[in-house]
């Protein structure tokens, strides 16, 4: 009973997350403003890389708690639903990572624009 209520808020939970670390997905800032980070003053890059640098940090530390999670359903209860929900855990787990090394990637490309920009 517990999987079939938890597993629908963990899902959604995660399209929210994914929706607000991935730009392609977030409506509130056009696409060509993302890709076009050359034309933004330094102190908006600079904000981005503090944004994407952050949130992989969030992501990562909700994808191990997710993890630590699952490892303790697992060793506290043998039925079969709790490695049912425990697995779907660790499946959320992943996705969470994926996020965070989407973000890391973020944080970099806007790590490397600050740089540049603070060279010309």
């Amino acid at each position: 009973m517990t999987f079939n209520i938890l597993s629908p808020v963990c899902s959604l939970s995660l399209l929210m997350l994914v929706g607000c670390a991935v730009p392609a997905l977030n409506t509130k800032e056009p696409q060509d403003q993302t890709l076009s980070g050359s034309r933004l003053p330094s102190d908006e890059i600079a904000h981005r890389f503090d944004y994407w640098h952050e949130e992989a940090t969030e992501l990562h530390e909700m994808a191990v708690r997710r993890e630590r999670e699952a490892d303790l359903i697992s060793k506290q209860q043998q039925d079969g639903s709790a490695d049912e929900l425990a697995t779907h855990m660790r499946a959320l787990a992943r996705q969470l990572h994926a996020a965070a090394e989407y973000a890391d990637e973020q944080a970099q490309k806007a790590q490397r624009q600050v740089q540049h920009a603070m060279t010309q």
